[in-house]
Formats: C-alpha cells, sequence, structure tokens
C-alpha cells in the first residue's frame, strides 16, 4: 500500500531542516527576536516539517504545498494553474501577510511563521512546481540506489540520503552560512522568479536526464547530474527564506 502512495512531501526531514538552519543563521536581531517569540523557544529547523506532520489534519492545506506548471509553457501567469484551494505561490504571500499582521493572535502568526517556513522550501523541490502530466513525478516509476521508487520521492529525499552516504561532509558543507556574493546572488528575484526557476530545473535536470524505461533505471549518471542542483536548491531556499523572513518580521 505505501509503495504504491503518491509521495507528496517537498524535501525530507533533513532537507527542510538544512534550509532552515540556513536561513536562520542570516537572520537579523529584530527578526530573530520574533521567531523566538512566536516559537516559543523552538527552532527554525525544529518546526520546519510541522506543515507535512499536521496535513493529515489540516487537510484543506494539501495542495498548498506546489503547484503544477507544464514544462511547456512560457513564464507568464500562474494563476489558472492554481486550484481553488490554493497552492504555494498563492500561499506564501498569504502566510506573510498573516506573519506581519500583529492584530492577529500570536498562535496564528506562529502558524504562518511554520508554514512559509516549511512552503518556501517546497517550492524549491523542482517536482512541487514543474511537472510532465505525471502529477509531480509520482506516476514515473524508477529504480535508485537498487530500490524502486517513484521519480519525485527520488528528488524529495533519496539523491540527498545517497550524496550524505558518499559525502560525510556533506551537510555540513551545505548547511554552512552563506557569505555576502552567496547572498546577493541567490537572494534576487521575486517569489515568482523563483517558482518558475524551479520549474526550469524540473525541465532541465529531472526529465532532460531522465532515461527511457519503465521502470527508469536511475544509476550514477542520473545521480551526478541530479546532485549539484539539489545541492543548488537547498541553498537558494535556505538564502531566500531568510529575506523573506528578514523582509516580513525583520523592519
Amino acid at each position: 500500500m505505501f509503495l504504491g502512495a503518491p509521495s507528496l512531501f517537498g524535501w525530507g526531514r533533513d532537507g527542510h531542516r538544512l534550509i532552515a538552519q540556513i536561513a536562520s543563521q542570516q537572520l537579523n536581531s529584530k527578526a530573530r527576536a520574533e521567531v523566538q517569540k512566536l516559537l516559543q523557544g523552538q527552532s527554525l529547523e525544529s518546526i520546519a516539517s510541522w506543515a507535512d506532520e499536521v496535513r493529515a489534519q489540516r487537510r484543506e492545506t494539501s495542495t498548498w504545498h506546489f503547484i503544477d506548471l507544464p514544462l511547456d509553457i512560457p513564464r507568464g501567469d500562474w494563476k489558472k494553474y492554481c486550484p481553488q484551494t490554493g497552492c504555494v505561490l498563492g500561499q506564501i504571500p498569504e502566510m506573510e501577510r498573516r506573519l506581519k499582521n500583529t492584530n492577529l493572535a500570536q498562535r496564528d502568526r506562529a502558524e504562518a511563521l511554520k508554514f512559509l517556513v516549511h512552503l518556501v522550501s517546497d517550492m524549491h523541490q523542482p517536482l512541487h512546481v514543474g511537472e510532465k502530466h505525471d502529477r509531480g513525478g509520482n506516476d514515473v516509476k524508477v529504480v535508485f540506489a537498487a530500490k524502486p521508487s517513484n521519480l519525485h520521492s527520488v528528488w524529495d529525499s533519496s539523491i540527498l540520503d545517497l550524496g550524505e552516504k558518499r559525502d560525510a561532509k556533506l551537510k555540513d558543507k551545505l548547511g554552512r552560512k552563506p557569505g555576502y556574493f552567496e547572498r546577493r546572488r541567490l537572494a534576487k528575484g521575486s517569489v515568482e522568479d523563483w517558482a518558475w526557476q524551479s520549474r526550469d530545473v524540473s525541465r532541465d535536470v529531472v526529465y532532460a536526464n531522465l532515461p527511457s524505461g519503465q521502470p527508469a533505471m536511475l544509476g550514477d549518471d542520473y545521480f551526478n547530474k541530479a546532485l549539484p542542483s539539489v545541492e543548488l536548491q537547498l541553498r537558494r531556499a535556505g538564502v531566500r527564506l531568510a529575506r523573506v523572513l528578514n523582509e516580513t518580521i525583520g523592519k
């Protein structure tokens, strides 16, 4: 039953924690104080996967984690691809508005913060934005690291997991504090720009390198082409999450 169920999560727990770790190192003093107040001592890392953990009880939030932008359309109006129940591109600005609103109860602002941390991260998992009419890769059967899986699940966590097994220093490298020039380079653009960029990674890396066959056999060639994009998307997400939080609660 579980092997047949679609993967609905963006990044695994490790990926979400890494993104939150990268972001937390860049918060200005006001944003850091506000985070500590709202989370009552919890860290960004500790709540990074909260939105996934509550999804079974909060079914109305299930579509908030992604948007299905076809690979073959030009950048432009994304709203027609966002369902009435909401999507990641619609919910990120909504959570920013809630977080900014100091008239809301602290509990509601804390929840908005938790969603914001998670959704900015999810948007940088390429298959949470770009898809090929296959439910974000959930319908693409693959074998990766000698295990049957689907393409979405591989990009959620399996590529990063294998990378960490092969390089004991990878997690430390990915979680390091970004320097000035990296922050300046990666933080550019709008939330919409970041979503389209994730879509492009889906098109140019996820699917462009996918071998034929059912299931597709994803070997070292695919892994070696995919890992740099996973690393870059994690770094982008961390830098951009820090920018969003500093702009939302750090002024």
